[in-house]
């Protein structure tokens, strides 16, 4: 498989859908389904994957991958069946509807209708009352299918019995209205439902077909979708069963209950009333049109095609142009043409159109309804299928590369763009502020390098500003700083310790250990102007002391660079000082932190120096090397206008750090530069631009991912982390039971207690 294609199929959605190869001829080869389309299509390239002979050779001739999500993964399934038949790929093992799919079959033509499950629609399918049979479906999962079987005899007490009907020779039963005969033998007693009082008794005559109508009717209406009066009755059942700790029988009634949810999900990729039609929706990403188009004949949906326009004009006119070209030329016209956007002239274009074919077309903008589903698909494939364009565009290492070279020559920047930061900050109305750092090398993502904020500064406060201020001030924090021109720090030498204590003697600094080896000098022009020391007090307290710089030197941020190299040099995981509390600000910003238990060695050796002037003990813990943090970026991006940049450059001018960087405006997709107040001169559709606007995406999507984490993680935390005897193993118990907090506290007790017990359900309750 190529490089190229990899890098597609790591950039596709985690959501339902189809996936399709393709050749170099773009002919699809292998159509497949999936509930995660890029979990299904990295399966295929990871280095543990055992492929089929068929599968490589297959992956051996894909060129292109292309995907269309759906909204559930039966979905998915109806429209691999519909495009492996329409396509034919040459990989692919043709689906059969009869081992694919299940109907749910009432047969409204007989005197006593059944209601059975099937495999496939029979020629007896009714499209009105006045004969032939009605389906439901089609379904994939048998145990719903079950369940709901089982959910409509018992709701409507409906007969197992089969081929029940009138028999006008016969004489009733006793207690029965008419005579009826199962088959051709006339019927002797009722069924075993009718003793237990899950059937009305038909199989014995006890209500006539008219009377039997009426339960067949409400449960037609039932699995057309009316589920609330019979869910809502369930519901009653199973929490009467609950109190009275029926657990069983209430278990059984939730998983009928389940099974009706499910099936409550109408699949809009097939229905089999459905007239022909084409849906038609597009987005506007960079400057262009992305357009999806899908044609639904006999109730299928045969194919989507795709198609891309200059974008920019007003959205009814880009629609109104879309339709007078593609209708100009189209082959088929169906009779209604469903869009995603109300065009200009509505009824001049509905008019062009009908003078393309032999019959009138409806042209439709839906607000609600069916219709309108169709269109939120259509939509979300044509965001689909933008993000495929992008990614492709991304795969493509030559455009990457011109892209940096257009940005580089464009922002007038010497050095060449291998590493690219940008930054957004995200939060809810003040609540949960974050900022997060996504990294570009060389074009692409780099999504190990990608870093997040939790923001300390504007707590409980909207300040994008600061927000900002702050991300970009702790991120350059990390960057190694560099010792100004002329300085050397080396090991201390023998030579050495005679001007370090005479140094010492001079400013009345008072130690008990001159032994060089434990020193670092600071060198100007081969002449001594600081030093800096760590020894061992025990093996596990190890102490930095004796840092001076002399008095002229100072403001440099010397000491820093002295320390760091001590630190870096030291084998301690954990380095003490002590020092006069003028000075704890000093370390503080160093980074070390204020102790108020010290160590007893530390303290000892206080008293043993009989120094009475107040001491601040504080410890230094060494990090881990940060790679991405430590890395000098060769161009900041900011999310935002003209004032964050502002902002973000007095942070660099304070540091005085000299890195470019740009703001990137969300309403124009304009770039701002420090110090100009137009937007620099960037085309929209250019490979530059392009760039960007990845970039100021993927740092957007970043940071409200980690906002929403952030946000779901504390309204877990609140809801019952403060419950006594609620611990994380049963927090987690709880939340694999349930699905969510609300679902936990709308549980009945009873229910509660089953999974946690009678007193810690109680807390539950009352805390909740």
């Amino acid at each position: 498989m190529s490089k190229k294609l990899s890098k597609i199929i790591a950039k596709s959605p985690q959501k339902p859908g189809i996936y399709k190869f393709l050749d170099e001829d773009k002919k699809v080869i292998y159509v497949g389904k999936a509930k995660n389309i890029r979990k299904r299509l990295q399966s295929y390239v990871r280095p543990s994957a055992k492929n089929g002979v068929k599968t490589e050779k297959m992956l051996e001739s894909a060129e292109l991958v292309e995907w269309i999500e759906t909204n559930t993964e039966l979905e998915a399934l109806i429209l691999e069946d519909n495009l492996i038949k329409e396509e034919r790929p040459k990989y692919n093992i043709l689906l059969k509807d009869s081992k694919t799919f299940q109907y749910i079959k009432v047969s409204i033509d007989k005197e006593y209708p059944e209601v059975t499950t099937v495999r496939k629609i029979e020629k007896d399918h009714a499209k009105g009352r006045a004969g032939g049979s009605k389906y439901f479906g089609p379904k994939t999962n048998g145990t719903d299918v079950q369940h709901l079987m089982e959910s409509v005899k018992k709701i409507f007490k409906l007969c197992s019995t089969k081929n029940i009907s009138v028999d006008p020779k016969g004489t009733p039963l006793k207690g029965a209205k008419v005579a009826v005969k199962i088959g051709n033998v006339p019927a002797k007693r009722p069924c075993l439902d009718y003793h237990i009082k899950r059937c009305t008794g038909p199989c014995a005559g006890v209500v006539t077909p008219e009377e039997y109508r009426e339960q067949i009717d409400q449960a037609l209406e039932f699995l057309s979708g009316n589920f609330k009066p019979a869910k809502e009755a369930l519901m009653k059942q199973m929490r009467q069963f609950a109190d009275e700790k029926k657990f069983e029988r209430a278990s059984a009634l939730r998983d009928q209950i389940y099974a009706i949810e499910r099936s409550a999900e109408k699949q809009i990729i097939t229905d089999t009333n459905l007239p022909d039609r084409d849906v038609i929706a597009y987005v506007e990403d960079l400057g262009k049109s992305y357009f999806i188009l899908f044609q639904i004949r006999v109730g299928k949906l045969i194919n989507q095609e795709k198609f891309i326009s200059e974008g920019g004009d007003a959205p009814g006119e880009v629609m109104q142009s879309f339709l007078v070209d593609y209708y100009s030329r189209a082959a088929d016209i169906p009779k209604e043409v469903i869009i995603s956007i109300e065009t200009d002239e509505h009824k001049m274009v509905k008019e062009f159109i009908s003078e393309q074919t032999d019959h009138a077309v409806k042209l439709i903008h839906p607000i609600k309804g069916e219709k309108d589903k169709l269109i939120e698909l259509a939509e979300k494939n044509a965001r689909s299928y933008a993000q495929q364009s992008r990614v492709r565009w991304m795969a493509d290492e030559k455009k990457s590369e011109k892209a940096l070279e257009d940005l580089q020559k464009a922002l007038k920047i010497k050095e060449s763009l291998k590493r690219i930061e940008c930054y957004d900050i995200s939060h809810l109305s003040g609540t949960e502020t974050v900022g997060s750092m996504v990294v570009f090398k060389k074009g692409e993502a780099y999504k190990p390098d990608y870093r997040q904020f939790r923001l300390r500064s504007t707590v409980g406060k909207v300040d994008d500003f600061k927000s900002m201020e702050e991300v970009i001030s702790r991120r350059l924090n990390y960057l190694p700083a560099e010792l100004p021109e002329d300085y050397k720090i080396r090991k201390a030498k023998k030579k050495d310790r005679a001007p370090m204590v005479k140094i010492a003697e001079k400013i009345n600094y008072y130690h008990d250990d001159w032994d060089v080896k434990h020193f670092y000098i600071l060198e100007k022009a081969k002449k001594m102007v600081g030093f800096c020391r760590s020894n061992d007090l025990t093996d596990k307290i190890h102490r930095i002391s004796a840092l001076w710089v002399f008095k002229k030197e100072r403001g440099k941020k010397l000491g820093y660079h002295l320390m760091k190299k001590v630190i870096e040099r030291s084998k301690a995981k954990r380095l003490y000082l002590m020092c006069h509390p003028e000075l704890e600000e000093y370390y503080l910003k160093f980074g070390y932190e204020s102790l108020r238990e010290p160590p007893k060695e530390l303290r000892d050796l206080q008293k043993s120096q009989g120094n009475k002037n107040p001491v601040i003990y504080m410890a230094y813990q060494k990090k881990k090397k940060d790679t991405s943090f430590e890395s000098k970026p060769d161009l900041i991006v900011v999310d935002g206008g003209k004032g964050q940049l502002s902002t973000a450059q007095q942070v660099l001018f304070d540091k005085e750090l000299n890195i470019p960087i740009i703001g990137l405006a969300k309403r124009e997709e304009e770039v701002f530069m420090p110090g100009k107040s137009e937007p620099i001169n960037l085309k929209k559709d250019s490979e530059a631009s392009y760039l960007l606007q990845r970039v100021r995406d993927e740092a957007h999507r970043f940071a409200n991912e980690h906002n929403r984490a952030s946000r779901d993680k504390k309204m877990v935390k609140s809801g019952l982390d403060a419950i006594d005897g609620v611990g994380p193993k049963m927090k987690k118990k709880l939340l694999m039971y349930f699905g969510s907090v609300h679902q936990i506290k709308e549980a009945p007790q009873v229910v509660l207690e089953q999974v946690v017990g009678e007193e810690i359900a109680k807390r539950i309750k009352e805390s909740l």
